[in-house]
């Protein structure tokens, strides 16, 4: 997640830890192709923010990284600007009433032995009445000595 999303008001069922996600994306339809050692990637990623854990988040991108979202581009030169701002929006979450984040895999190009760029659709549950959110976000992944990092989401 990067952190932004929009306010879907989409039903949504949990099906043990697996959230159906409604689709509502041009990637419908499109086979899941994300290998294997991508998706464990997204899956730690997802549980970093289920524990609302600002610093497990920020260990999962790469040094240096950036955020492109809403027209503006974010350059995190070093880890300790990523964990302010992860856990920060951790904590915004928590103020929220987040309950948990579930994911689908979209498409996934695969750049070569230390690239990937992947499609990922997340939903964001909240407490109460909250409509959950659904966004999609594209990540660059780069493969480093600790295994695959974010180096660019938007």
């Amino acid at each position: 997640m990067c952190g932004r999303g929009t306010i879907a008001g989409r039903s949504t069922r949990s099906r043990g830890s697996t959230i159906a996600l409604t689709p509502t994306s041009p990637t419908v339809g499109i086979p899941d192709t994300m290998p294997r050692e991508i998706r464990a990637f997204f899956e730690q990623y997802r549980e970093a923010f289920n524990a609302l854990d600002g610093s497990a988040v920020a260990d999962l991108y790469a040094e240096p990284s950036g955020i492109a979202q809403d027209g503006i581009y974010t350059y995190w030169p070093d880890r300790q600007l990523v964990e302010r701002n992860m856990t920060a929006l951790c904590k915004t979450y928590r103020d929220k009433g987040f309950i948990r984040a579930d994911f689908e895999p979209g498409q996934t190009i695969d750049q070569g032995e230390k690239h990937c760029v992947a499609d990922v659709q997340w939903l964001i549950e909240w407490n109460g009445d909250q409509a959950p959110w659904t966004f999609k976000t594209t990540y660059n992944l780069v493969r480093t000595g600790k295994g695959w990092r974010i180096l660019l989401c938007t």
